[in-house]
């Protein structure tokens, strides 16, 4: 049996946004626990000219969204992108993982032949097979491991396992 379209860009990412609402709650016990401001976690970058993780989050879920609505032809969310806190974020991540839910498998029948044009670049038209798998899960993997190693850089005691989540 083959991995199937929805099965990346739903289930998987469904995963990955959920493994990323551990993070955060793992963060968010480290701050309280250290008497850390929630802010100086959520502005922390890894060098200067990088999202801090604020941005990082936001980047999973927006990407997570827009890989499922792109594919399908649907409208993806639009978020405010003005949280300031770790329970903040976390909502977002409930109403992205809430409107993947809102897909089925049949949605995406079509989707590795679909012409996917990025905002950032609409002259350039993408088949959903590369926007998938050379854009969309590599940028979502990159953010959701930047917001890893920022909170591992800042302190907050997480391994492999917190990154991965339960298997299986």
């Amino acid at each position: 049996m083959s991995v199937t379209y929805y099965q990346l860009a739903v289930l998987g990412n469904i995963r990955a946004l959920d493994n990323l609402a551990h993070l955060l709650d793992r963060a968010e016990e480290h701050a309280a626990a250290n008497k850390i401001e929630e802010q100086a976690l959520l502005d922390a970058r890894l060098f200067p000219d990088m999202f801090p993780l604020i941005r990082q989050v936001r980047m999973v879920c927006d990407m997570s969204c827009f890989a499922a609505a792109w594919l399908t032809g649907k409208e993806a969310p639009k978020f405010a992108s003005d949280e300031t806190s770790f329970a903040a974020l976390k909502t977002r991540i409930a109403n992205s993982v809430a409107y993947l839910r809102t897909f089925k498998e049949s949605d995406f029948a079509d989707s590795a032949a679909r012409e996917v044009r990025l905002p950032w670049k609409p002259d350039k038209a993408y088949r959903g097979e590369v926007f998938l798998l050379q854009h969309s899960i590599p940028n979502i993997y990159f953010h959701l491991t930047t917001a890893y190693d920022l909170l591992r850089h800042n302190g907050v005691p997480l391994g492999k396992a917190d990154y991965l989540g339960s298997i299986g």
